[in-house]
């Protein structure tokens, strides 16, 4: 969905070097996640150990990758100021991260290596990926079509022979009860987030690059994907936007906008053809464990309720500078909530306070109102699905390259 600016020199020098650098990073952001480094024996989201465990392989990758970039150019003073001159949002968020992590040094006694996969490497990917040029972004975009069918195959192999690629662990527990993939994206909900958000950008108009008939089963596989990730919320919202977009789109037809008739004609031909699968597969028991989630959820819809029991137990000084730390741990496990505070901005609130979270979404929204610039229509309700699918999950609030690896798919 990029749409590059002819006046603006490209942030990575042209050439066969960097262009498989920024391959190599696609793929390890694709297949490397937080439950593989687990796996492979990594402190990554557990105390103890060595430093250089707690930060995802990507995020050194793009560090390097933007240091030898301005290397490069000659004057690597010049083009950090140059390319963040261009954006000064930018600014504004890395300088928010910055305060962030001197916040939960100094006052609220929380680590900081979380800030550097979950919202340093989206900064450093916005910085490589910004401006490339369109024949690099058409083999990159290629690379992550492949990836995201290769998730969802994956993930649908998982379903069907119940064993996993790597375990679900959570807050160092071995979740083993769990009938939900994990694939090459990792945690069921991270992978539902960004399988959806995937759909939804296809729906908008991303793909181009491909056939339509490999576009149809890059859609039909992670539509599968979505039913085997079991993120309800995740597939509710998305056939909410897909149902919103088509009716705008048939409304605006009905007023003499212009359509493209061989799509119709394929839509035409499919919808009965996929109608057919669906009916086989319901009738095979394939949705049968995603709709008892909705029936027993083992308790989730009360975890988000009881979240907002812990603000009761808060001062105003605490709800707006620095909550306790040890004090929001106790009360976690009080209320059940041992594998996090499934939202983002509440988690968010309740780990810093209300003054230094406001800040800090204001410089995030900024940031992703800054991108959509950067690519294509649509990117809005892409980015509107990927927080409201946020909202009801750990999503940001844990160490993770969700967010990056969202933003690469965007540019």
């Amino acid at each position: 969905m990029n749409k590059r600016s002819t006046m603006e020199a490209p942030s990575v020098p042209d050439g066969r070097l960097f262009g498989l650098l920024l391959c190599v990073l696609t793929v390890v952001l694709f297949t490397i996640s937080p439950l593989a480094l687990v796996q492979f024996g990594f402190n990554y989201d557990d105390a103890g150990g060595n430093p250089f465990e707690k930060i995802h392989p990507a995020t050194p990758i793009a560090a390097a990758i933007v240091l030898l970039a301005a290397i490069a150019s000659g004057n690597p003073i010049s083009w950090f100021i140059e390319h963040c001159g261009r954006h000064p949002v930018l600014i504004f968020y890395l300088g928010a991260i910055a305060l962030l992590v001197l916040h939960s040094i100094r006052v609220v006694s929380l680590p900081f290596t979380h800030f550097f996969d979950t919202f340093l490497l989206p900064a450093l990917i916005f910085l490589l990926f910004k401006d490339i040029s369109d024949a690099r972004a058409r083999t990159l975009a290629w690379i992550i079509h492949l990836l995201m069918i290769t998730n969802a195959l994956i993930g649908i192999g998982e379903f069907a022979s119940g064993l996993r690629l790597t375990p679900i662990i959570a807050s160092g527990v071995l979740i083993d009860d769990d009938w939900r993939s994990t694939a090459l994206l990792g945690h069921p909900l991270a992978n539902a987030s960004l399988t959806g958000s995937y759909l939804l950008m296809l729906a908008l108009g991303a793909g181009r690059e491909m056939p339509w008939l490999l576009r149809a089963i890059a859609a039909v596989t992670n539509a599968a994907g979505m039913i085997v990730f079991g993120g309800r919320a995740a597939t509710v919202l998305l056939v909410a936007l897909l149902g919103l977009l088509l009716a705008v789109r048939v409304v605006a037809i009905l007023r003499g906008a212009n359509f493209d008739k061989s799509a119709a004609l394929k839509f035409l031909v499919l919808a009965p053809i996929a109608a057919l699968v669906i009916v086989i597969l319901a009738e095979n028991g394939f949705f049968d464990q995603f709709v008892q989630r909705f029936i027993d959820d083992k308790g989730s819809a009360d975890t988000r309720a009881e979240m907002f029991e812990l603000f009761r137990f808060l001062s105003w000084h605490e709800l707006l500078l620095a909550p306790d730390a040890q004090l929001i741990e106790t009360l976690r496990f009080r209320f059940g909530l041992d594998f996090g505070i499934e939202s983002f901005w509440i988690s968010f609130i309740l780990s810093y306070g209300l003054v230094a979270s406001l800040m800090f979404f204001v410089a995030l929204f900024a940031f992703s109102y800054d991108i959509t610039s950067h690519v294509r229509r649509g990117a809005l309700w892409a980015f509107l699905f990927f927080y409201l699918v946020a909202s009801t999950s750990v999503s940001l609030s844990a160490k993770s390259p969700l967010f990056a690896i969202f933003i690469l798919m965007l540019l």
